[in-house]
């Protein structure tokens, strides 16, 4: 992999500098960016201009523009390859993170920028990535390595890829946003989170406060050899707030809550603005669980009936369904790399396999307004659509690209469903090869207006849990997870909380003892970064409702029991 004029900034995350928010004001953007860029750019810019004014002008359309798309396509089919795309991805990324007080580190700024080329010889990829700035005669270079790596790799045993027919697609599109984060200044960022963090513990005295805030932009260039150019520029923003309650005086515990309307998603500066007064909104109800959460007691060890948050239940059904119908993954085709899956026959498990109670319905889409997986085109050029993983219980599809969708055919023609890719493609860099990448779930409402608290009014005697997180096996078959926050439900009401109980579980029978689903009004939407093997993955948002299901196992994590 070869790398030329890379464009990576210095990572400022270990910086060992503290800055005070009057620093910030003071020096603004010009002093600190200027230590993200490498010294060539300083050298090149001209008098006057701050190295930082440079960057936001480093475009794809002014480094890399046809000429260097259409020189990798067209070497790469000369080369013989009988199908080739080919990616411009330049991505920006910035972070605040963990305000204390008046004191917290420097914000971390991250650029890339890079070209890859995917070239398909007699069935056998072949793939090249480039950091940084590409002139056409590397990329076509680029081009002619990579269907050469696709040829030899066609002299071992023979093998047939289909791809899902798709029409040729042109066009732009961007993250619908009103405020470009990119545009916003520091002052303000540091305002209006230091501010929030400020307001928060005011409310409490002793309270700690913690916040993270990304912002994501990537400008990504498509083309194919079957004429298809797409551009789209995708934005990504968000984060966390949470509160820490001192030790208490008896038990010496401290108590810790998230908040539930502070994620990732799809949008621009204007959501953290909008989020910022949600989140103060919210604070007297963390501080209040956060306090109550330091006296538990102990869990006992046996099957409960759990009422899970929407939170709760997005974290598992990520982790679960989420996982388990990537058809790469059910084929066996990343055993090696991430596991595999317990769905593992998709052309007889397809229509007829009882993922779940009839209560369950899953839908996967790329569309939603706000959602972090959203975009217009794949990266395969592929409109994505929306589709029912799960309905009513039964597996009725997985998570597919072109070539994927070709290996499911025989099930979609019995059906009579057009054979075409979900629009699941996807890498996060251009560097990176092309995965089946998450799309948005969601976890969809039962008919009745049912809430949270109408779900453990209905619970006799079991336990409530609220966020926390969840894991798997590499089967995606069996898993296990905690809550944030546990409490002990006693005739249908909340009796305090609970130490150390994990539920433990075997995804079949879990979702199968699904008995109540929340309704819409309850719905409630979570970005989180779904990671394919360590360092690529990719952001989606999990929309889930409040549920009720029986018989899970608890165990007590404290005593490893």
């Amino acid at each position: 992999m070869a790398s030329v004029l890379p464009v990576h900034t210095a990572r400022m995350r270990q910086h060992p500098a503290r800055f005070t928010r009057r620093h910030v004001l003071k020096t603004g953007a010009v002093a600190l960016a200027a230590t993200t860029l490498p010294s060539r750019w300083a050298a090149a810019t001209p008098h006057g201009d701050s190295p930082r004014a440079l960057l936001p002008e480093t475009t794809l359309a002014n480094v890399m523009g046809p000429d260097v798309l259409e020189a990798a396509l067209h070497a790469a089919i000369t080369a013989g390859a009988t199908y080739a795309d080919v990616h411009v991805i330049h991505t920006r990324r910035e972070e605040w993170q963990y305000f204390v007080g008046l004191d917290y580190p420097a914000p971390w700024w991250d650029t890339t920028l890079g070209l890859g080329v995917r070239a398909l010889v007699k069935g056998y990829w072949g793939f090249v990535g480039l950091d940084g700035v590409v002139t056409p005669e590397m990329a076509a270079a680029a081009g002619r390595t990579a269907a050469t790596q696709a040829t030899l790799a066609a002299t071992g045993k023979p093998r047939i890829v289909a791809l899902a027919p798709t029409p040729v697609v042109t066009g732009t599109w961007t993250t619908p946003i009103d405020i470009d984060p990119f545009t916003v200044s520091l002052e303000e960022k540091a305002d209006v989170i230091g501010a929030l963090n400020d307001d928060i513990e005011r409310l409490s005295i002793n309270f700690g406060v913690g916040t993270l805030l990304t912002l994501i932009r990537q400008d990504r260039t498509f083309a194919s050899s079957e004429g298809s150019v797409t551009t789209q520029t995708l934005y990504q923003i968000g984060g966390t707030v949470s509160v820490t309650a001192p030790r208490d005086w008896r038990t010496n515990l401290s108590g810790h809550r998230a908040s539930d309307v502070f994620t990732m998603t799809g949008a621009g500066w204007e959501y953290v603005r909008q989020a910022s007064v949600a989140v103060r909104e919210e604070a007297p109800r963390l501080i209040e669980d956060a306090l109550g959460s330091r006296r538990p007691k102990p869990v006992d060890v046996g099957r409960y009936d759990l009422v899970f948050d929407a939170k709760a239940i997005a974290n598992i059904l990520g982790t679960s369904i989420g996982v388990a119908t990537e058809v790469d993954r059910a084929m066996g085709y990343e055993a090696n790399r991430v596991g595999t899956s317990y769905l593992s026959d998709p052309l007889a498990m397809l229509g007829t396999y009882t993922v779940g109670s009839p209560h369950l319905t899953v839908t996967a889409n790329r569309s939603m307004p706000g959602g972090a997986a959203t975009l217009q085109w794949d990266d395969e050029g592929v409109v994505p659509r929306e589709t029912t993983l799960v309905e009513h219980g039964i597996l009725t599809d997985y998570q597919t690209t072109r070539e994927a969708a070709s290996w499911l055919a025989p099930y979609y023609q019995q059906i009579g469903t057009p054979v075409v890719s979900n629009g699941c493609a996807g890498m996060y860099g251009a560097t990176d090869f092309m995965q089946q990448h998450s799309p948005n779930l969601v976890l969809q409402p039962g008919p009745h207006e049912v809430s949270f608290a109408e779900l453990v009014k209905q619970t006799k005697k079991g336990l409530a849990i609220v966020g926390g997180e969840s894991f798997a096996d590499q089967q995606v078959l069996n898993g296990y997870g905690s809550g944030e926050i546990v409490y002990e439900i006693v005739h249908g009401k909340l009796a305090g909380t609970i130490s150390g109980a994990q539920f433990v579980y075997r995804s079949p029978e879990f979702w199968k003892g699904l008995v109540a689903v929340g309704g819409a009004r309850s719905a409630q939407t979570f970005g989180q970064w779904r990671s394919r093997n360590g360092w690529q993955g990719t952001l989606q948002s999990i929309t889930a409702v409040p549920v009720l299901i029986t018989g899970v196992a608890v165990m007590d994590m404290l005593r490893q029991v």
